[in-house]
């Protein structure tokens, strides 16, 4: 493997519809070799006597080329006669066109993290900025400005860019809440490099924005009636019974749990549990609602599915509005 290049892979580790994926740590340039290309075929099938059959007029096939030591054709899904195509290939160089061209960015400081799904369907590449973009709280933790792009090749997922922080201790991550940080593209057309590009100049210039929320958040105490309250009604409706109690706990003695007791008669705050492992980075109580999103962003993290942990990281501000007023 590279020199500069870290692979993390593991089978019980996180999935992305259902599909494992593979990380890879290192510099954009360095990261670049572990993306494939993809081609579009007609699709058709092969008959016993090797004729074929009527090719399907509506569908192409995406196919990807051999690479590395994968040197088979692997097909990876079937779209539409109006998809377009957008390689991941094409997405990499956009970010990294998007990261040189910004004047604020010393790009020898910038480092990236490609994930992967095992066929290369899917495909999320965070850009991290420099630490002069990192901000620290006030809880000793710093917080890490990053670029985020998803893309698929088979339609399973919208290309996206977004803004956002992470928070290294922890590896959580937070959404800019600022629409104008995050598109949406369906694959029907051409992506442009000032797609990415505004998105990580407004995030840049959001993060200032973010800052002042985050200090406003860890002024913002949160008490434990309203905790009890919350984690019972809103959290459950929202992420369900189990998740309701794992963030409770967390946000009360700092430590993830396991359900132990019956769900019938009992509520997310009273249950049984067991602690499974101390939660880096939160504190033994979360006093303020800085903390509380903290705790969220965690759970968040531990979805196994990539899709819902985004999903998750994007509903954590509407979570936090009732101990905002």
């Amino acid at each position: 493997m590279t020199a500069g290049v870290r692979r993390h892979s593991n089978n019980s580790g996180p999935k992305w519809f259902n599909s494992p994926v593979h990380s890879y740590q290192g510099t954009l340039s360095d990261i670049g070799q572990y993306i494939p290309a993809f081609e579009r075929r007609s699709f058709g099938l092969t008959q016993p006597d090797d004729n074929l059959s009527r090719i399907n007029e509506r569908l192409d096939l995406i196919v990807r080329k051999p690479y590395e030591a994968h040197q088979n054709y692997v097909p990876v899904g079937v779209v539409s006669k109006a998809y377009t195509l957008v390689s991941h290939k094409e997405v990499l160089n956009m970010a990294t066109q998007a990261v040189e061209a910004n004047p604020e960015i010393d790009t020898s400081k910038v480092r990236a993290e490609l994930t992967i799904t095992e066929y290369g369907e899917r495909m999320a590449l965070s850009v991290y900025l420099p630490d002069e973009f990192s901000f620290d709280p006030g809880d000793g933790h710093s917080l890490s400005l990053r670029l985020e792009c998803f893309n698929s090749v088979d339609g399973s997922t919208r290309f996206r860019a977004l803004m956002g922080w992470f928070r290294f201790v922890c590896s959580n991550g937070m959404i800019i809440g600022v629409t104008q940080s995050d598109i949406r593209r369906r694959h029907v057309g051409d992506l442009q490099l000032s797609d990415i590009g505004s998105v990580l100049a407004s995030g840049i210039e959001e993060s200032e924005w973010e800052k002042r929320n985050f200090e406003k958040w860890r002024g913002k105490d949160v008490k434990p009636g309203q905790l009890v309250k919350w984690a019972n009604d809103d959290l459950r409706k929202r992420w369900k019974f189990k998740a309701a109690a794992r963030v409770f706990h967390i946000s009360t003695t700092g430590f993830d749990v396991r359900i132990a007791g019956p769900f019938k008669g009992n509520t997310p705050t009273g249950i049984p549990v067991v602690r499974t492992k101390r939660v880096q980075g939160a504190p033994l109580v979360s006093k303020n609602l800085y903390d509380l999103s903290q705790v969220l962003a965690w759970v968040a993290k531990e979805r196994r599915d990539l899709q819902e942990q985004l999903e998750w990281r994007e509903g954590i501000s509407d979570l936090l509005k009732p101990f905002m007023n």
